[in-house]
């Protein structure tokens, strides 16, 4: 190679050095005029996105349910909490939040951890219009075959009568309640229909329910959940004028 080509060379590569630096130059002066457009721009809540199906969701985890159940439960209990963004709960649209309830359920029907979430999390807010399809989630959730399920409906019935104030249907839940073959549910648990109806107004009924749980029932109750019925009677369900008919109300 003759010096003229070592000086060609040389300056073919101070060129392509100038190029690549102004290359780099120029893309700094864009990201710098990009940032300072965008800086001030956030990310927008769209509301709750679309639950995809059992199948979809399964390959989150690989094909792993309970890896995948984990995953979508983290992404349900952050949902709209991101990006230093935190949405206020009654923003949440609840008809499309009770599809990955339900999302979930199919996953792992066992697990407690999505209930609390839509029984207890999701059901903190002021507007209290919308919690129908959160009621209705739970009420599924109940029926599961696993221990202490029966619970959810409990939080159900509350959730109609305090909540949505729909004694109509807290009264419907407290009656599935009351059917409920679980020998580890408690007594109180049964007499829900008789709470029910007695903040109703309907007293009569109400009475009848405790009355026939007392004799069907009575013996099989612990000493403190018999007189627990005993006390809600005498005194939440009957005037002190009807006490007096019955003789258990004056061991109260």
């Amino acid at each position: 190679m003759n010096a003229t080509s070592i000086k060609q060379h040389k300056k073919n590569l101070l060129n392509a050095s100038f190029a690549l630096k102004s290359l780099l130059a120029l893309a700094v002066i864009i990201n710098g005029f990009v940032w300072l457009s965008v800086r001030n721009e956030q990310t927008r809540w769209l509301n709750v996105p679309p639950a995809p199906s059992v199948l979809a969701a399964s390959f989150s985890g690989l094909g792993d349910l309970q890896l995948a159940y984990r995953l979508i439960g983290l992404t349900v209990q952050n949902m709209g909490d991101t990006g230093g963004r935190i949405v206020n709960l009654k923003e949440y649209d609840t008809h499309a939040l009770s599809q990955w309830f339900h999302l979930e359920h199919a996953l792992d029907e066992r697990s407690n951890f999505i209930p609390y979430l839509a029984g207890y999390f999701f059901t903190g807010r002021k507007d209290n219009k919308n919690l129908e399809p959160i009621i209705e989630y739970l009420e599924v959730a109940a029926k599961t075959d696993a221990p202490y399920k029966w619970r959810w409906l409990v939080q159900a019935v509350f959730l109609a009568m305090h909540k949505l104030e729909d004694t109509d249907r807290a009264l419907e839940l407290a009656y599935k309640l009351a059917k409920l073959d679980d020998p580890d549910m408690p007594a109180w648990a049964k007499q829900m229909p008789a709470f029910v109806l007695n903040s109703k107004g309907e007293k009569a009924d109400a009475l009848m329910l405790m009355l026939n749980i007392m004799k069907t029932q009575g013996e099989n109750m612990e000493p403190e959940e018999l007189y627990s019925l005993k006390y809600y009677v005498c005194n939440e369900i009957l005037s002190p004028e009807e006490n007096e008919k019955f003789d258990f109300c004056g061991d109260i």
